[in-house]
């Protein structure tokens, strides 16, 4: 055993103790003590920005800064909410539900929409049909392309061909990169279908028959849920721009995926090409070694929001995921370090279970469950944010699994992602003084948008000080229609939605007014304005 008292540490304490007057370990103690003391500062330390989400199923997304306060609201002509992202010229870029197609599965979309910072629709995307329809998630990329995730539907007959063990329609996945143009038009420039990476040990006469265990680069069509035709489930999309790459996670099969980005179309249909020489097999997978005939740990009961961790934070090039480890009552938030050379070509020895043998960091608690759903997110500090999607429930820890920020919103939310304050994007909270929602300098009320509007609309204002704030609504007539605040609100950007469906059973189309009427408590300041709006069904 190790004599402690011998230790470098004993040693110099020993020589500090015998030192005229103990200057010297007194020295000691104190150094020892700043350094604890800035050590659990900086790990308690919560990672500045501004926080973006979207309820599911809404037609609102919402920025929040690290007090919680909305800094800003977009308002949306369509339903959507599963996933959105700030871009860098300070548009959004959103998910939104379709409504002409027959595939209604979990996560159903069909379109992306790119919104304006005043909510105006720059670009709207359709990829929906009866035969196809995107969902979930999707990844905006460097080149101002977008990477969609959908499915497409294979008859019974073609599953049976390619080695179903059971005579049914079923609808796997694929991915499609669309170049946007105009206000609704994209142009699909690459292509990846999990349909031409299929393996099947069931029946000789069908296609793709093989040993399965020798061919963990494709999928074995007979495992996963195939009960409603959504056979992968795949939720989760992103894109390593270093790696040329994509992962992407499946809820029935319990694995993320790594595919080559490199490739063209035809390539990626392939076994062959590219710049891994792969075509469109898996380069690496991981979670349930069992899907490819390996004995093996099943990490992954049900798995979301596979994504890369950028390029400037602590584990980059790393894989995170979010574990929802169903029934289990605890979810797990993992990072992987996928065993390669660091130039994206993966090592794995035939035979045995895809490394790592365990993840390199983890986060669960008790109390921290989501069943389905969930999201992740490496930020530049080391912190990690997770959404704990069921319960709407954000939580931001350090390395340690110390939780140093949360945010109970309440609802059911996907994703949230945290910006810094110096990202691209947010230039425009400081061309219109909202860098500091608090202590905003004028009282103002906005346009309300949309407008014209049917039925919703979201009317934001801004208050300098704590103020006792009304805001009513009114016909032509001057007839006072509702009040939608009548109380105490705190400083700085803030907002409220009118819904003239829920006044009197749904009022009809035409010209009414807002309007404002504050009074700090503080100061005594009021601000009076009125603005016009139009219900237009």
């Amino acid at each position: 055993m190790k004599n402690e008292h011998n230790s470098p540490a004993a040693r110099y304490l020993k020589v500090g103790y015998i030192n005229k007057n103990g200057k010297l370990l007194k020295l000691l103690v104190l150094c020892f003590v700043i350094l604890f003391s800035v050590i659990s500062n900086l790990s308690s330390q919560t990672y500045d920005g501004y926080t973006l989400y979207s309820s599911n199923n809404s037609r609102y997304t919402y920025l929040i800064d690290m007090n919680k306060t909305v800094v800003h609201t977009w308002t949306h002509t369509k339903t959507g909410g599963y996933s959105c992202y700030l871009l860098e010229d300070g548009s959004l870029m959103r998910s939104a539900n379709s409504s002409n197609s027959q595939l209604n599965g979990g996560g159903a979309t069909g379109v992306i929409q790119k919104v304006a910072w005043n909510g105006s629709l720059l670009w709207e995307y359709t990829y929906s049909s009866s035969t196809y329809r995107a969902h979930h998630d999707f990844a905006p990329m460097p080149n101002g392309n977008v990477l969609i995730i959908a499915w497409e539907v294979k008859t019974a007959a073609q599953a049976v061909q390619a080695g179903l063990n059971k005579s049914m329609s079923i609808w796997p996945d694929h991915i499609i990169e669309v170049q946007p143009s105009g206000t609704t038009g994209g142009t699909i420039v690459w292509q990846w279908h999990a349909w031409d990476h299929l393996v099947q040990n069931f029946n000789s006469l069908k296609d793709n028959y093989g040993v399965i265990s020798e061919h963990p680069e494709l999928l074995n069509i007979n495992v996963g849920s195939t009960a409603m035709g959504d056979w992968m489930h795949v939720n989760g999309i992103s894109y390593n721009a270093d790696l040329d790459q994509i992962v992407f996670s499946s809820h029935n099969l319990d694995e993320v995926y790594v595919i080559d980005h490199s490739t063209t179309t035809a390539e990626a249909a392939s076994h062959s090409g590219g710049a891994r020489g792969k075509g469109g097999d898996f380069l690496y997978r991981w979670g349930c070694p069992s899907n490819y005939g390996i004995s093996g740990t099943q990490v992954f009961n049900v798995v979301h929001c596979a994504t890369w961790i950028p390029n400037g934070n602590p584990g980059a090039g790393n894989i995170m995921a979010f574990n929802n480890r169903e029934n289990q009552g605890t979810s797990m938030v993992v990072e992987l370090v996928p065993p390669s050379d660091g130039n994206g070509n993966y090592t794995y020895a035939t035979g045995t279970a895809f490394g790592p043998a365990s993840p390199t960091w983890s986060y669960t608690a008790a109390g921290f469950y989501s069943q389905h759903l969930g999201g992740c997110q490496r930020l530049p500090n080391g912190n990690t944010l997770m959404v704990e999607s069921t319960s709407g429930v954000f939580w931001e820890v350090n390395s340690a699994g110390t939780v140093v920020w949360s945010y109970n919103k309440g609802g059911e939310i996907v994703r949230a992602l945290r910006y810094a304050a110096s990202y691209p994007g947010l230039s425009v909270l400081s061309d219109t003084q909202e860098t500091d929602p608090i202590t905003p300098t004028e009282f103002s009320i906005s346009q309300n948008y949309p407008n014209p509007f049917n039925p919703n609309t979201t009317i934001q204002f801004i208050l300098p000080e704590v103020s006792y704030v009304n805001i009513s609504v009114y016909n032509a007539l001057g007839q006072l229609v509702t009040t939608l605040i009548n109380n105490e609100v705190s400083a700085g950007v803030q907002s409220v939605v009118f819904d003239a469906s829920a006044i009197n059973g749904g009022l009809s189309s035409g010209v009414y007014f807002y309007r404002i009427n504050s009074k700090s408590l503080n100061s005594g300041k009021e601000f009076i304005q009125t603005k016009k709006m139009i219900l237009l069904q």
